[in-house]
């Protein structure tokens, strides 16, 4: 076993005892909930005979206890809902824990896609499988926050400065280890997005715009004359009320407390409108102290992760406390939805725009941060994301980030979306720009699952993030496909034009630098045999003679003649199958050279139809 294997194997069994753990506490706490639940059927029945056993008969110990035990009932109300606030953290806690498992496993249905993250029309993301249905992108997210997962979907869709990857490798190996955190972190934000289940349409990720949308509000209250007018007409109305009739004349009060009514009448739609979008994120303020909580209290040693922690408390002022300071005012605006009591006090008092006036002022002071905390635990997530790879699969290494003019290396490389039961692993070698290898092989050999793996490999390294492979070294590139190509009836385009489209994509700016780095699948499959063979043969040589590297797959086993014409440049390599017994088998091995062999009319054969044998052919 390797070192991998066994750091993998140890995580693995810390997230099923987990599972274990939160499964034994849910339930106790579910047992502890059905107990408070008969207290709280039994002291309200009881209070409830007592206070009016003596209430009828004017027993002052009867009317004691009923009190009594309706207080108790109120306290067992409290106490019930907060076991049933833990057993829901427990149980969040477990779901952390199985999906983990299952991503150990890659089971992975049902897990988010990111396909609305990254355009339709993007240069490999739908090639290489990064998003979509069980996709790379489903394997690592392990973000709640719509920061967090567009993140991570940024970083696999577009390559980063080689000093960027190398601070995010560091801070992946750690996190890798750090089971706790990210467990705790992706928890805390579930319970955040728990906490709104009360909204028409519950969210699935948290998702910071509607609370930026009211700290970007312009002040009503601050910065204009209310700001004196709010907190002083209030004091000067209730001390002229409480010396009119005796030091002052009746009334004296009256023209101050009209003034407050017109400045109350002057602020009520602004006022409204604030109460609505603070009040309908209250609980989002409460859930994401709590995720900013675990960040803040994090032991970080990474640079990366250091300056994440350090940009929350760039103002020496803790989120957590600042956040708490809000949720003291919010809670305090509360007394608007309080029907007459409201409409007293706040006539009195200017109670909203006094409430208003510190939140303003909260907002002054802490407004310009919040983006900056909300991006910080974005990062984190994302990092948190890639660093599953490490932590889950044994298979996983982290890679070299070599220069420019070093050729990609991949020993040991398989597909991180197999099982690693089910993996053949093979090396690929490019000695540097202005090389390829061309695959040949039979049907369902491999090819495509190769070059897709070759994909996933560069975007997760130059993402930086860990690789399924042994070794890998991977120099700048800027990836680019053309595999999974469809034609469009509401676009008029059929499948070559489709091709042709995307096949632009990969020649345009193939003179650019960095080097291109092309997965070309079956070239040009929508035209007739010779064209299709001098036009992936244009294709590849006009992508050569630009220093472009890559891998081609194809049936054309003619293309493998520039492999002697091109001095080494290009190299021929191949999948094939075994057919005994009547049964095909296929071992996925990568071997040297072209393919000999055509499983083509074997499985037209298998399917029962009939073809006349060719002994010349050699490939399909």
């Amino acid at each position: 076993m390797t070192a991998q294997a066994a750091r993998v194997e140890g995580l693995v069994a810390q997230h099923a005892a987990g599972v274990a753990a939160t499964a034994k506490e849910a339930a106790a706490l579910d047992a502890r909930a059905d107990q408070l639940s008969f207290v709280r059927l039994g002291t309200f029945l009881a209070g409830a005979i007592g206070a009016a056993h003596g209430g009828s008969t004017g027993s002052i110990a009867s009317g004691a206890i009923g009190a009594a035990l309706l207080a108790a009932f109120a306290a067992a109300v409290v106490l019930h809902a907060r076991v049933l606030s833990a057993r829901d953290r427990a149980l969040v806690r477990k779901g952390v824990h199985e999906r983990h498992l299952g991503r150990h496993r890659v089971e992975l249905e049902g897990l988010p896609t990111g396909t609305e993250l990254v355009p339709v029309d993007h240069v490999y993301a739908g090639d290489v499988d990064l998003v979509g249905e069980a996709s790379l992108f489903s394997r690592l997210d392990v973000a709640h926050t719509r920061r967090g997962r567009r993140a991570l979907a940024d970083w696999l869709a577009a390559p980063a400065p080689r000093q960027i990857a190398l601070a995010r490798q560091e801070a992946v190996r750690e996190l890798a280890d750090a089971l706790p955190l990210r467990v705790e972190l992706e928890a805390a934000a579930l319970d955040a997005i728990a906490a709104q289940v009360g909204e028409k349409v519950p969210p699935k990720v948290l998702d910071d715009g509607p609370f930026l949308a009211f700290v970007r509000l312009s002040p009503i209250v601050r910065g204009g004359p209310f700001a004196l007018l709010v907190p002083a007409l209030p004091v000067l109305t209730v001390t002229l009320w409480a010396l009119s009739g005796s030091v002052l004349p009746a009334g004296a009060w009256l023209p101050t407390f009209v003034i407050q009514a017109l400045v109350a009448w002057r602020l009520e739609r602004g006022v409204g409108e604030r109460h609505g979008l603070l009040v309908s994120r209250s609980r989002f303020v409460e859930s994401f102290r709590a995720l900013l909580g675990v960040v803040e209290g994090a032991a970080l040693g990474a640079p990366l992760l250091k300056a994440l922690q350090a940009r929350l408390l760039a103002s020496g002022r803790r989120p957590t406390a600042e956040l708490s300071r809000l949720e003291t005012w919010a809670g305090l605006f509360e007394l608007r939805s309080q029907g007459l009591v409201h409409f007293f006090i706040n006539l009195f008092l200017l109670w909203d725009a006094n409430v208003l006036l510190r939140i303003e002022g909260w907002v002054a002071r802490a407004g310009q941060e919040i983006e900056g905390w909300f991006e910080s635990v974005g990062e984190l997530e994302a990092l948190s994301s890639l660093s599953t790879l490490l932590a889950l699969d044994p298979g996983a290494s982290m890679p070299e980030l070599a220069t420019e003019e070093q050729g990609f290396v991949a020993e040991g490389l398989a597909h991180p979306l197999l099982p690693a039961a089910r993996r053949v692993a093979n090396d690929v070698r490019l000695e540097g720009p202005g090389t390829a290898l061309l695959v040949t092989g039979s049907n369902m050999a491999g090819k495509s699952t190769l070059l897709r793996a070759v994909g996933q490999t560069i975007a997760l390294a130059l993402a930086g993030g860990p690789v399924v492979a042994a070794r890998a070294v991977v120099p700048p590139l800027r990836l680019r496909a053309s595999m999974r190509i469809a034609d469009s009836l509401q676009h008029g385009s059929s499948y070559f034009h489709a091709e042709l489209a995307r096949l632009r994509t990969v020649v345009a700016e193939a003179e650019a630098s960095p080097p291109i780095f092309f997965l070309l699948d079956e070239l040009l499959r929508g035209t007739n045999a010779r064209a299709r063979h001098l036009g992936a043969r244009a294709v590849v040589l006009h992508l050569l003679a630009r220093r472009a590297t890559g891998l081609v797959a194809t049936h054309d086993v003619a293309l493998s003649e520039l492999e002697e014409e091109l001095a080494g440049r290009v190299k021929n390599v191949h999948f094939t199958d075994v057919f005994e017994g009547g049964e095909m088998t296929f071992d996925y091995r990568l071997r040297q050279g072209v393919v000999r062999t055509s499983n083509a009319l074997r499985l037209l054969k298998m399917a029962g139809i009939e073809v006349e044998a060719d002994d010349k052919l050699t490939g399909d």
